[in-house]
């Protein structure tokens, strides 16, 4: 095309057109009438001038179209024209003589044929020149880059897979070329105006567009005001269509919403086959299709219905291209429901057992079994509609499969929603042996059980599947017997506890069973005696709970991550800590390889990871370090002991990460190192592109975007760690989650370390807060998980905010509810909760939003343990940020009873600081 601002754009733009001198055409027997044209800047390709008695001019006209452009293409024997635009030349062109008035037919087989008007010396009365872009010579797709159909996006050109956009604020003339040449019918939405100091000013656009052109190429072209797009805005066309699905207990579960143009709605289930449930899981990037649920199973939806059927072939890559026909009419009360799973189980005898597979950039492979158990697969069998877990047969045992496994482990609790809602380490990770793929029987729904809102996947209240539709299981006769029935049943051993659990919180789910009795020997809970629940009145009744001893879970808390913390452990479905007393290596090594976090580094006491909450589960630990699980060591036995909090004790396992910039003139540039195996390495360049960059600098705080730089002198820390990692965009959010080579203390030689620069600045929470980012793993910075609140009376009292992958954050108020501030004030230390405060009160934080829709029951020991969203994935802004207000600090240590009197009092009084004890355990101020 024309002059480039080379300053700005040298290496995009050659990219489109690259500098070439082109052939000339001349007319004409006398040398002083030859007529000469050229293409500047590549053969078929450019503006168009004009020698013409010795002199290089332009043309000058008001009407330069197609016509004129096949004319020219034609002569050069370039093929059919593609565009015929309107460039701003550089002053240099600008300067040259005019051939003004030429017009073209465009059947003319020569210019000199064409009406060529007269030269002259007078200047042109607007700013741009004809140009001409023919099919011979460069190939240009016009497109809608980056949206989720071709009907929406950022307007770019794009060839030999090379893509070049512009945010053009102002060119809603040619939004609206553009989508009619895309066959997208009208433009709904252009890109919002940027600030006048980041965008061309005002009048002065890189396309401008009169919206009568059949093709944006044929608009006028202005390399001066071209700016590389950094809005997130889009173009979108009236024949946009996308797919989401909203409301359900993961990001690839919910009700199916489509959106035509700006418009979202709902869809019949009657009009959702299975083809084309498995295009929107496509479409999604979440896998296949599990199950599409009827009636509303998600929720009502707001707003239309459309009535309108899908009949995709099954192979189409967007909802979008898939046929259409006129549905049914129904409303809210038919919402089609969708469950995705990027996972599955293939090669067993029906689609609930067999070889786990996970898909990746749209290709199935087997997942490596290290460290595959049971709480592994109960989760998948429930994202599945699998029922519950039944076993993890060895790897192998239902083939290997056609590709090498994927080396991603998983760590799950048991009670997440997903799989990919488990802590996963992948970084590091040696190649998984050939045909070592993890494998999972499930039960399957008929009569299957699950338990919910439990500290474990063995803990909690019951459910179970009658007809394929989860109910509960009221407490009416519900005793010992029942539960050891449920345990059994579930693969968690003896039952320990029945209980009269708390209806559930949050969504409705139908009534299942009431009235269970049993003998204790029934190998299922249906096989008992048992009642319809629907006779018994659901206001106010309550659940069975059950607590198995399976449920015995060992955890690192308030660490910089799973694999270094305080030492907690779950028994009788309530968390607690470890006294240090005789507390060593031998008995973190036993810790560390039941978490799969490798070997024992440190066996820190004295609370080095903060002092935790609840009770004090052992003392007096005496492990050799070979024990399959801490509660197999020798000790004083449970909840024996004569220690305080102070005393807690703590692991830091090889396992452990951490992740700095270093050298720096600030936290997001410098040298990349990563901690492992107790030393901070290197990270080498080797493979590393955009979108692992993304995730380092997002991990880090430090926005959303990286490059690379070459920097020499790298002092070098004598180890560098990890080299050739490629993250998947989609699914790996932390470096952890992202495939490398093995750890390996030599992975690169000197020059192959990586300096990256963050285009961010790093979040920060407060004037106050002090915290750098750039520090090491064991320094002075927050522990990974580490909250307090802000903005408040006292320290008991604020907006909650949650250190975590090197940022403060905040809380979002969706749900938020008193139990979740039981859990606040618990973990802070300070009595019991008095409110629990949405909508900012205590002022809108700064940072990222880390948790949405916390569902805590009040007992857990800390926020990490309570069901939420995966972290940062929510939905709102610091306008919903939610507080606490809790009793305050100084009623630690008051005998059980007592501190419920504390909410007469509380923080609300500031005067109300002392209080004197008296029986029976009443409280009032001294």
């Amino acid at each position: 095309m024309g002059p480039l601002p080379w300053g700005q754009c040298r290496q995009c733009c050659a990219l489109l057109w690259p500098l070439a001198a082109g052939p000339s055409h001349t007319w004409g027997a006398a040398p002083e009438e030859q007529l000469t044209i050229f293409l500047h800047i590549s053969r078929c390709n450019g503006i168009l001038l004009l020698r013409h008695q010795g002199q290089l001019g332009t043309a000058c006209t008001d009407t330069w179209g197609f016509p004129e452009a096949a004319v020219v293409c034609r002569e050069l024997d370039c093929g059919a024209p593609l565009g015929a635009p309107k460039e701003v030349p550089g002053p240099e062109i600008m300067a040259q003589p005019w051939l003004h008035g030429l017009t073209c037919q465009g059947n003319e087989s020569s210019i000199q044929e064409c009406a060529l008007g007269a030269w002259g010396p007078r200047p042109c009365p607007h700013d741009w020149v004809p140009a001409v872009m023919c099919m011979g010579g460069l190939e240009v797709v016009i497109k809608l880059v980056g949206g989720r159909s071709p009907c929406a996006g950022v307007p770019g050109l794009q060839h030999s897979n090379q893509t070049l956009t512009s945010c053009d604020p102002q060119s809603l003339e040619a939004g609206t070329v553009l989508c009619k040449e895309l066959g997208c019918g009208s433009m709904l939405q252009a890109p919002s105006p940027l600030p006048e100091t980041e965008g061309p000013r005002k009048g002065q656009q890189f396309v401008g567009c009169e919206g009568s052109e059949p093709t944006v190429l044929n608009c006028k072209i202005d390399w001066a005001n071209f700016k590389p797009c950094v809005s997130n805005d889009e173009v979108i066309c009236s024949g946009h269509m996308e797919a989401r699905l909203v409301g359900g207990e993961h990001s690839c579960a919910g009700r199916l919403e489509v959106r035509r143009g700006l418009t979202w709605g709902t869809v019949c289930d009657a009009d959702l086959d299975l083809a084309s449930a498995h295009v929107v899981c496509r479409e999604l990037q979440c896998g296949a299709a599990v199950s599409t649920p009827q009636g509303a199973h998600f929720g009502q939806g707001p707003g239309l219905v459309w009535a309108e059927a899908f009949r995709c072939a099954g192979n189409e890559s967007l909802l979008f291209h898939c046929p259409r026909e006129p549905g049914h009419r129904c409303g809210h009360g038919q919402d089609a429901g969708l469950r995705c799973s990027e996972f599955r189980l293939v090669n067993g005898s029906s689609a609930c057992e067999g070889r786990v597979e996970l898909q990746v950039q749209g290709a199935w492979a087997p997942l490596c079994a290290a460290h595959w158990d049971l709480a592994d697969a109960t989760v998948l069998c429930h994202q599945l509609d699998c029922g519950n877990a039944v076993a993890t047969p060895p790897g192998g045992h239902f083939g290997g499969g056609a590709s090498a496994p994927w080396p991603d482990e998983v760590h799950c609790v048991g009670t997440e929603p997903y799989l990919w809602s488990c802590a996963v380490s992948t970084l590091g990770a040696p190649a998984c042996g050939p045909g070592d793929a993890a494998a999972a029987v499930c039960s399957g729904l008929p009569d299957a059980l699950r338990l919910r809102d439990g500290q474990s996947r063995c803990d909690g209240r019951v459910e179970v599947s009658l007809d394929g539709v989860w109910g509960r299981v009221l407490d009416e006769a519900w005793d010992l017997r029942g539960a050891a029935v449920v345990c059994r049943q579930l693969g968690c051993g003896a039952a320990e506890r029945a209980y009269e659990a708390a209806a559930p919180a949050r969504g409705a789910v139908p009534l299942g069973l009431s009235r269970v009795r049993c003998a204790g020997t029934e190998p299922r809970l249906t096989r008992c005696n048992v009642s319809a629940a629907a006779l018994v009145s659901a206001g106010a009744s309550r659940d069975a709970g059950v607590v198995c001893s399976g449920s015995l879970q060992v955890r690192l808390a308030a660490g910089p991550g799973r694999c270094a913390g305080r030492v907690e452990l779950l028994h009788a479905g309530e968390w607690g800590t470890v006294c240090d007393d005789g507390w060593d290596l031998r008995d973190a090594q036993v810790v560390c390889r039941q978490l799969g976090c490798g070997h024992a580094l440190g066996a820190p006491g004295a609370a080095h990871f903060g002092a935790g909450a609840g009770r004090i589960w052992m003392d007096e630990l005496a492990c050799e370090g070979h024990e399959a699980a801490l509660w197999r060591c020798p000790s004083r036995g449970w909840g024996r002991h004569d220690c305080g909090h102070k005393e807690d004790a703590g692991a830091l396992c090889s396992e452990s990460v951490a992740l700095r910039l270093r050298g720096g003139a600030g936290p997001c540039a410098g040298w990349l190192d990563v901690f492992h195996n107790g030393t901070w390495g290197a990270v080498c360049s080797n493979a590393l592109k955009d979108a692992s960059l993304s995730i380092i600098c997002q991990q880090l705080g430090c926005g959303e975007r990286g490059w690379l730089e070459n920097r020499p002198g790298h002092t070098s820390l004598g180890t560098s760690w990890v080299d050739n990692i490629q993250c998947r965009r989609l699914r790996s959010s932390t470096l952890w989650q992202c495939p490398s080579a093995p750890w390996h203390p030599h992975s690169c030689t000197r020059g192959e370390e990586v300096w990256i620069t963050c285009a961010g600045r790093p979040w920060t929470a407060t004037q106050d807060s002090g915290e750098a980012l750039n520090c090491s793993l064991m320094g002075s910075c927050p522990e990974e998980g580490e909250l307090r609140v802000r903005g408040g009376e006292d320290r008991c009292s604020g907006r909650v905010e949650l250190w975590h992958a090197g940022s403060w954050g905040t809380v979002c108020d969706d749900s938020w509810d008193l139990a979740d501030a039981e859990v606040v004030c618990r973990q802070l230390g300070c009595g019991r909760a008095v409110d629990a405060v949405a909508g900012a009160a205590f002022g809108p934080g700064s940072g990222p939003v880390w948790l949405d829709e916390v569902g805590c029951r009040g007992s857990e020991a800390s926020l990490w343990g309570c069901p939420a969203q995966p972290w940062g994935r929510g939905d709102c802004g610091h306008k919903e940020d939610a507080g606490v207000r809790c009793a305050g600090e100084w009623s630690r240590g008051l005998p059980s009873g007592c501190e419920e009197y504390w909410g007469l009092c509380g923080t609300r009084v500031p005067q109300c600081r002392a209080w004197e004890l008296t029986r029976p355990f009443s409280c009032s101020l001294s």
